[in-house]
């Protein structure tokens, strides 16, 4: 791009040059698809390739700013945006500790460990507050759209195939036909690797890994192995993997390290991260080259546990939480089971293709088809040229039409879309039809509350030493004092039980 360095500073609308910023901020520039720059260098002409200049006043000061800028460009603080928060919102967009958390949903108390911050409302926040900032300095605010032209939503119903109930599978499949398109299977291979009739109907449609045993442990040599068996079973079974989900939705960085070991493309973990955009986790100083892709956490299970006695409610709560992010066009990634569940649960299936009916911009989408589009969509380089008043030219590094492109424009809380069709494009930004995105009168995605009740002993010793009762005794590791206690204890309740 070498017209960035032949254009005056202030010409240049996007991209956005980050200077001493938290990783935080990076990462939801990137989930929104704004064109942005990482400033290494303490240099004046290190500074010449965008306007608007980003820097946290934790880090570096206004002064030091006015000595590097010219009068064209405009310093933002972004330290600013964090007065008013609970907490560090940049802390909080990379933290990667879960929470046990509750939500009252239909006269029903449901729980389950998830991301312990609602980083999509962080995220929405944080941006808004950026948009209004440059937009008051005569800014444009554009981003790649999130999903490809002309889709404004996207939807997919992902399943974890945890239990060898091949019956269960079956009723399922019996009632997916109307998302056949848009389903995504997550198989536990210790469950599925004898129940050939269930991979053979597998065959053809997106099937992912689940792990061996229905288990994410704490360090990368267990969750290697773990992940590696899956991944020659399904391999061997003609499927190509290419993403994971972590069982009880569980997220580490040793599973993560094991994952880019193995070249996984992306993984879907709600402990993590739900409710969101794709991104990519920060672990251990970097960025991880695993795409994260969310989904709301509240499945069908957690009604059964809270004493639902069919699926009328969790197809209720489902429906409404697709409509809900279609009308805001946001991903609408749901979940469940097929086994002892959804396979007996048809209304939940009929519910959500009926939430799709007559809604032909929602991208019926796999996840892993997802997850390519976002990984395209990351890799694409452009900037914004102010070429006159009201208008900017758009152009990109490398055009590549793999996927049909939209580029979002914003002007306060409408925005326009406009189809790109080549590295070079002019927009006259008094000319687009901008639109206004409905606000939902009342939410069914809306974040948990933390679940205060106390810990049992049994729960903290469970947690001491990564409890499950998935994995053979003999492949238990025992390098550690918690492997060696939980080898120890698993013998013990089989002696118990009288089976040893």
């Amino acid at each position: 791009m070498s017209e960035i360095h032949a254009t005056r500073p202030a010409a240049l609308a996007l991209p956005l040059l980050l200077w001493k910023t938290p990783p935080g901020l990076e990462l939801i520039l990137a989930q929104e698809g704004v064109a942005f720059e990482v400033v290494r260098d303490a240099h004046p002409f290190a500074f010449r390739g965008g306007r608007f200049v980003l820097f946290d006043g934790r880090r570096e000061s206004p002064a030091a700013m006015r000595l590097l800028l010219t009068s064209g460009q405009a310093a933002i603080d972004v330290d600013a945006y964090r007065k008013g928060e609970p907490v560090d919102p940049y802390d909080a967009l990379v933290d990667d500790r879960p929470m046990r958390a509750a939500w009252r949903v239909g006269g029903y108390t449901l729980r389950e460990r998830v991301a312990r911050r609602p980083k999509a409302l962080i995220r929405e926040r944080i941006i808004a507050r950026l948009r209004e900032d440059v937009l008051a300095r005569n800014g444009v605010w554009a981003r790649l759209a999130p999903f490809p032209h002309p889709y404004r939503s996207a939807f997919n119903l992902r399943v974890d195939m945890d239990e060898p109930v091949a019956e269960d599978y079956f009723r399922f499949a019996a009632a997916r036909g109307p998302l056949d398109d848009c389903t995504t299977h997550f198989v536990s291979t210790a469950a599925y690797q004898a129940e050939r009739r269930v991979l053979a109907d597998l065959s053809g449609r997106d099937a992912q890994s689940h792990g061996h045993y229905h288990h994410v442990y704490r360090d990368t040599e267990a969750n290697l192995r773990n992940l590696d068996r899956a991944d020659l079973i399904l391999r061997d079974r003609g499927f190509e993997v290419e993403g994971f989900a972590g069982p009880h939705g569980r997220w580490n960085a040793p599973v993560d390290d094991a994952m880019e070991a193995l070249g996984y493309s992306y993984s879907s973990d709600f402990q993590l991260g739900y409710d969101d955009l794709p991104f990519f986790p920060w672990k251990a100083g970097r960025f991880s080259s695993v795409l994260q892709v969310p989904v709301h956490p509240i499945c069908e299970g957690l009604f059964l546990d809270a004493g639902a006695a069919d699926g009328r409610r969790v197809a209720a709560h489902l429906a409404a939480v697709v409509a809900e992010k279609v009308d805001a066009g946001e991903p609408a990634f749901v979940y469940g089971h097929p086994e002892r569940r959804l396979g007996r649960m048809p209304e939940v299936m009929m519910a959500l293709a009926a939430a799709l009916d007559r809604r032909p911009l929602v991208w019926r989408t796999t996840l892993t088809e997802m997850a390519r589009w976002w990984r395209w969509r990351a890799s694409r380089k452009w900037l914004a040229i102010a070429r006159g008043p009201g208008r900017v030219e758009v152009q990109f590094e490398e055009w590549d039409a793999g996927y049909p492109l939209a580029l979002e424009v914003f002007r306060g809380e409408f925005r326009a879309l406009l189809p790109l069709s080549g590295p070079r494009t002019v927009v006259d930004l008094e000319s687009l039809a901008f639109e206004r995105r409905p606000v939902p009168a009342r939410r069914a995605a809306v974040p948990p509350s933390p679940d205060r009740r106390p810990d049992s002993w049994r729960q903290v010793v469970r947690r001491a030493i990564d409890w499950e009762t998935v994995t053979p005794i003999d492949e238990i590791p025992d390098a550690t004092i918690a492997g060696r206690v939980k080898k120890g204890l698993r013998r013990w309740k089989l002696q118990g039980a009288g089976t040893t």
